[in-house]
């Protein structure tokens, strides 16, 4: 009976249970079902640095705060601790889901940070064991300025190659402490080896300063250029260079002058008389008359009137004479034609030697737009000889137009002592002199007289030009005096 009334309980129960329910296939809709999510506690942690002030000393102080916040679905039983920071309790000791708190710490910029130029910390927020991403965060600091560096130039302006530029430094110690003794150096980029400023002893007190110079050559890229521009640094030690300063140096333009007018031209290492004639247009016979007695007086830094200038030529103005280095390929015409100078000139005044490397000296503007043709061929060496037991000899002959020379070859023994003295009656005939290995005794420098002891035994050659070279100009008498004393 009990079974039976199980059974019949158990069959209702089914029975309002598909009645309630709907099967497959029916029209009723369907339930969906719940989306489950996890419940976990997840740490955010956001890092925010005080810098409202720029560091800029050791000893300053860099202020943190860290938020430390729950971004997950549980709640996280506390402490809360961040790397470095102090972190206060939580109020009910539970971090729940989008609470947040404020952790904080305090740093003290130290020497080396300055150096660096920054500070860089790396945190990490921990709660109950979940730990949040690691945050890194960067402080900029301000190097120190230990020294300052001034640069001024004297003069401020060129206009010439080989022209010198004083360059004048003045070194500060812009710390508060003393630095030294140590060597106070410059660096700058138009010059060479750094600049020792100062004793290497030198102790230099709190805004105390150390001056020191240096000499500046102004070259043919400069000419090339509107002005010269180079960068110093000043340094001692291991402390950080000063900051780069310049000093500005413009390039004066002289070919607007006007023709006919006469000029003061201050003659630098290398030029002569007609060399600066040409590079004003101007006839070297007025110029010659213009600086007596003699061109062999005129040498760096003096100062030679220029008189009608532009009146035979083009006024290019200086510079007058340039440099170059042989390259590979390079002939004498082509370095010719590139700085439009006469060949012959050219040839003369660089003793006819040519190689790669070698730094020829350069006649510029010289062919004033023209090209000139080559020398003719000489018909070979003068010899010049002594009668018998007399230890002089007097050469005449004629220098001819156009640069063209005119050689002598002299045998001497070495120890001897040459003396030579040419007359001329123009002052445009000059005289080199040349070694038997070919190496320069007397170069083409307008000095009528030369007197020294020879270095070797052979033949020592002399070359006689008329340095006019402008068209067409009178071939010119001249007398060679050459004595010998000595074995």
């Amino acid at each position: 009976m009990t079974n039976l009334i199980r059974l019949l309980i158990s069959s209702a129960i089914i029975l309002l249970t598909l009645i309630s329910c709907s099967f497959p296939g029916s029209n009723q809709p369907q339930p969906t079902p719940a989306l489950l999510l996890p419940i976990v506690a997840t740490i955010e942690l956001t890092v925010q640095a005080n810098t409202s002030v720029p560091f800029t000393t050791a000893g300053q102080i860099i202020q943190y705060s860290y938020n430390v916040k729950n971004i997950g679905t549980a709640t996280a039983p506390g402490p809360v601790t961040v790397t470095g920071a102090t972190c206060p309790e939580i109020p009910d000791k539970i971090l729940d889901p989008n609470e947040t708190l404020v952790c904080t710490s305090a740093y003290t910029i130290t020497p080396a940070d300055l150096d660096k130029g920054s500070v860089t910390t790396i945190s990490m927020a921990s709660v109950n064991g979940i730990n949040s991403t690691p945050v890194t965060t960067t402080v900029a600091t301000v190097r120190p300025v230990v020294l300052t560096l001034t640069k001024t130039a004297n003069p401020t302006t060129y206009d010439r190659i080989g022209q010198t530029i004083t360059y004048t430094y003045v070194i500060t110690n812009a710390s508060a402490a003393s630095i030294g003794p140590a060597q106070f150096t410059v660096s700058d980029t138009g010059l060479g080896a750094p600049i020792n400023c100062g004793e290497a002893t030198l102790t230099l007190a709190s805004n105390a300063t150390v001056t020191c110079s240096a000499i500046y050559t102004v070259t043919q890229a400069d000419m090339n250029a509107a002005s010269i521009s180079t960068s110093a640094t000043a340094a001692v030690g291991s402390t950080p260079p000063s900051q780069a300063v310049s000093a500005a140096i413009t390039k004066t333009a002289l070919s607007n002058l006007p023709a006919g007018s006469t000029i003061k031209h201050q003659v630098i290492n290398g030029e002569w008389l007609w060399q600066i004639a040409r590079c004003y247009g101007a006839d070297p016979k007025q110029v010659s008359a213009a600086n007596p007695p003699t061109p062999a007086e005129i040498s760096p830094n003096t100062t030679v009137t220029v008189p009608n200038i532009g009146s035979v030529g083009k006024i290019y103005g200086p510079p007058c004479v340039g440099t170059h280095t042989v390259q590979s390929g390079d002939s004498w015409e082509s370095i010719a034609q590139k700085y439009n100078a006469d060949i012959t000139v050219l040839k003369m005044v660089n003793s006819n030697t040519f190689s790669v490397g070698s730094v020829l000296k350069v006649p510029l503007n010289s062919a004033d737009g023209v090209s000139s043709a080559p020398p003719p061929a000489t018909s070979g060496l003068i010899r010049i000889s002594f009668a018998t037991g007399t230890t002089s000899a007097t050469v005449t002959g004629t220098a001819l137009s156009g640069n063209r020379l005119v050689q002598y070859v002299l045998t001497a023994n070495q120890g001897q002592v040459l003396t030579i003295k040419l007359t001329a009656q123009a002052n445009s005939v000059n005289i080199a002199m040349y070694a038997p290995n070919g190496s320069t005794l007397k170069p083409y420098d307008f000095n009528p007289t030369w007197t020294g002891t020879l270095p070797s035994t052979g033949d020592y050659r002399f070359d006689v030009v008329n340095a006019l070279g402008l068209g067409t100009v009178p071939d010119i008498p001249y007398t060679l005096e050459v004595s010998l004393t000595g074995n």
